[in-house]
């Protein structure tokens, strides 16, 4: 898929990688909640050559939040409220946008901080105690700060900014591999899209990052945790 992307925009252009908007399930939605996956998409879209675009609340995870098709302030599911609801449901349709568009969940006080309202224009997620800024900021393994972390070696790394990109072939099933490489820089980065452990043998200097803590790289030898990922300077 990479591939065929980087093929439609060649230097200067860059493609832009999106994967939630105000229209659609939030991404974590279509991952099953498995913040592991989490990690790992941001992960690609923060270290493959392209522009990435997060839509507000992604980086902590928020959840939909289902609603009546009745009581919706979107327009559109008024039109299919007489329709069994699990139908769009097993399609995978999202009809009421009011679902993906609930106040973002600042910490865990009243309105998850958003606003000092007695009541806010969309209803708050009934989990911003559990999910918001405040509590994943003290969580050095959040989602959260995996993508600050994420962002800060982006802003030092010039290769993963500007650099050229290039696909690393035989690599074990469900491992996604790729070279960001600048003038004065190259970097390797190593994603497992598959929930068991993968081994790989590569030439590398150093790693500067891990996605989790079960993901090592020793000498030549790379172990990936299930959805795992490294960041190695070649």
């Amino acid at each position: 898929m990479i591939e065929r992307i980087e093929a439609h925009f060649p230097d200067p252009f860059m493609p832009v990688y999106v994967f939630s908007n105000h229209d659609r399930h939030r991404s974590i939605h279509r991952l099953g909640d498995d913040l592991r996956k989490a990690k790992l998409l941001a992960m690609l879209q923060l270290t493959v050559r392209g522009v990435p675009c997060m839509y507000y609340g992604e980086e902590i995870g928020m959840t939909d939040l289902k609603q009546p098709f009745g009581s919706a302030l979107d327009p559109i599911p008024h039109k299919f409220k007489l329709i069994p609801r699990f139908i769009f449901d097993l399609l995978g349709l999202l009809i009421n946008r009011d679902e993906v568009r609930t106040p973002m969940q600042w910490d865990g006080t009243k309105n998850a901080g958003f606003s000092s309202a007695e009541k806010t224009w969309l209803p708050v997620h009934g989990n911003y105690r559990e999910i918001n800024v405040e509590k994943e900021n003290q969580d050095k393994a959040s989602l959260l700060n995996t993508i600050r972390g994420l962002m800060k070696i982006r802003n030092q790394e010039t290769s993963l900014r500007e650099g050229s990109q290039e696909i690393l072939n035989g690599l074990p099933n469900g491992v996604l591999g790729y070279k960001r490489k600048s003038a004065d820089e190259s970097l390797i980065i190593l994603l497992n899209f598959d929930g068991l452990e993968k081994e790989i043998q590569i030439e590398f200097s150093e790693c500067i990052f891990t996605l989790s803590s079960r993901d090592t790289a020793k000498e030549k030898a790379i172990r990936l945790n299930g959805f795992g990922g490294v960041i190695l300077r070649e």
